[in-house]
């Protein structure tokens, strides 16, 4: 089999029961579109363990929401496979556990915006969800399941990962995964960090990794950053970064059914098929698919990207952010920064005033008047 699929995304549901600012797929309260049947989804696990899966995360939205949950993690694991959840947590209790127990899972994936109760509400509009991821942890570890972090960094919660490492700490958590959001789905562009924040966020990530190794078992950036100077395969499990995988190991799957090289590819234009229309088997080994990178040639490349001289190996990093202003160039790359400097005079900046975070944040959503205060 020319492309044997290890691992995969699974948005099982668009139903959520948060509204985080930064949510690329703009999940709400109310389903979006046509989600898969039990049965079609039942079809899907069988189709990725025909074409080699090894591990299947599912999230959502909340995928707690969906009720045949439990049937379809009983699928996976009787094929063979692993599988994780990426979650908000809000519906592990005393009364849901010993069913999540049953699930057998790799890990438990929790998002944690801040080291702030308060903030972390706020950019998840619920109130009360910190005190309840707080609870979830300590659930999920007297039971014995791996809680896995997930730091989402915007301008807000920049200066929220030092408070959110010693709130790790402190619980036991071994496992955390830091990137930033991206404008697609709610994100706005003004929200983005810039590109020195971003230097800083990777030099934070390199820190924690070297000084509290004995706390953490794994703190990495995701593939959002690095790309080809010396901090970049300190930053990861996996060494230097050797471009996009999306179509060629990894596959994410929308809950319509929308069939991508990854989840964060959010432009119509990369959906290759829906399993309402052919199963994922058909779509994953039809030799059309995912021609951006089974068939990649450096000519595919914009910006500073196409003349790199990594550019055959890199690829425009990570496609996420490569291609979101319709070309295939990160704005985020430690090599360009390191050769090149920052950009613009906004993207040197790292530090921006509660001020002037309050006038960006607020208009889209109300920020509690405590954050001046603090």
């Amino acid at each position: 089999m020319p492309y044997e699929l290890s691992r995969v995304v699974w948005e099982i549901t668009s139903k959520c029961n948060m509204n985080c600012i930064h949510c690329g797929s703009d999940c709400s309260c109310v389903q979006k579109g046509e989600e898969l049947t039990t049965a079609q989804c039942l079809s899907v696990i069988d189709d990725l363990a025909d074409v080699g899966c090894k591990l299947i995360f599912l999230s959502g939205g909340e995928p707690l929401l969906r009720e045949d949950i439990g049937t379809l993690i009983t699928s996976i694991t009787l094929h063979g496979m692993k599988v994780a959840i990426i979650s908000n947590a809000y519906l592990v209790n005393e009364q849901t556990i010993e069913k999540i127990k049953a699930f057998n899972l790799l890990a438990y994936g929790i998002s944690i915006d801040a080291g702030e109760a308060y903030l972390h509400d706020y950019i998840r509009g619920l109130k009360n969800s910190f005190e309840h991821i707080d609870k979830a942890i300590d659930l999920l570890l007297a039971n014995n399941i791996v809680p896995s972090i997930v730091t989402t960094v915007h301008k807000l919660n920049y200066n929220q990962l030092p408070l959110i490492r010693d709130y790790l700490i402190k619980k036991g958590v071994k496992i955390w995964q830091i990137q930033y959001g991206d404008h697609i789905g709610r994100m706005s562009k003004e929200c983005q960090i810039t590109e020195a924040q971003y230097l800083e966020i990777a030099k934070f990530i390199l820190e924690t990794r070297e000084k509290y190794s004995n706390h953490f078992v794994n703190v990495t950036g995701a593939d959002v950053f690095g790309y080809m100077n010396e901090m970049s395969d300190k930053l990861h499990n996996v060494g230097l970064w050797n471009g996009c995988v999306g179509g060629i190991l990894v596959a994410g799957i929308s809950a319509d059914g929308s069939v991508r090289g990854c989840l964060s590819m959010q432009d119509d234009k990369y959906i290759e098929d829906n399993i309402h229309n052919r199963s994922f088997k058909e779509i994953w080994l039809d030799k059309n698919s995912f021609k951006y990178n089974r068939r990649f040639d450096c000519s595919m490349l914009t910006g500073y990207c196409k003349n790199c001289m990594y550019a055959s190996i890199c690829r425009g990093g990570c496609m996420r952010a490569a291609s979101i202003d319709g070309g295939r160039c990160s704005q985020y790359c430690l090599y360009k920064i390191e050769k090149e400097g920052f950009s613009s005079p906004e993207q040197a900046r790292v530090n921006f005033s509660k001020q002037e975070l309050f006038d960006l944040y607020n208009q889209i959503r109300k920020l509690p008047e405590q954050f001046l205060l603090d």
